[in-house]
């Protein structure tokens, strides 16, 4: 089965084909354990561009990394790292070029929901990324997320300072409105 194709941005990109089953990253991750215990690395060698600064819609979650909340990202079927189908919503993933983040699944959503950028072999609850060199402020990396259903769903990030910030992402379904918080 083929990946999906890489965004060119960040920033809304078209989805992968909804009739093409497929399974999120390449050999060129780093995982282990099962999917609901898995770590990955996204290397700085896999990125896919730099940005001066986040598109409109993204938040800015612990000085660290910059994800969408405010569009539903669309979604497309796939086969599971579980076993069976689910859908995948192909999103890239900015974070800051000097700086270490780590975005991880709450504990309680691990056997429904995995992220994956990078080229990472396989969809992991846990992914650190950073920091790379460059001189934009802000690297791109193609990937997204994977889940047994669409849903509005948490993500936790971790940043300087080892403060954890959580963000909601609309993947594939509406996340309740209310101001999005802007997290520096």
């Amino acid at each position: 089965m083929q990946p999906p194709t890489p965004p060119t941005s960040p920033s809304g990109t078209p989805p992968a084909s909804p009739s093409t089953p497929s399974s999120p990253g390449s050999p060129s991750g780093v995982a282990s354990a099962s999917p609901s215990t898995a770590s990955g690395v996204v290397g700085c060698d896999t990125a896919i561009g730099a940005e001066a600064s986040p598109p409109p819609g993204f938040a800015v979650v612990g000085g660290v990394v910059a994800l969408p909340v405010r569009r539903t990202l669309q979604v497309s079927r796939v086969e599971l790292p579980v076993g069976g189908t689910g859908w995948f919503a192909k999103q890239g993933l900015l974070v800051r070029r000097d700086r270490l983040a780590e975005l991880t699944v709450p504990e309680e959503l691990r056997d429904r929901f995995w992220l994956t950028w990078g080229g990472m072999a396989h969809p992991a609850a846990r992914v650190t990324a950073g920091p790379c060199g460059g001189a934009a402020r802000w690297v791109a990396f193609a990937g997204g997320y994977v889940v047994r259903a669409p849903a509005c769903l948490a993500v936790r990030v971790r940043g300087r300072g080892g403060e954890q910030h959580e963000v909601r992402v609309p993947v594939g379904a509406p996340c309740p409105q209310r101001p999005s918080p802007v997290i520096r």
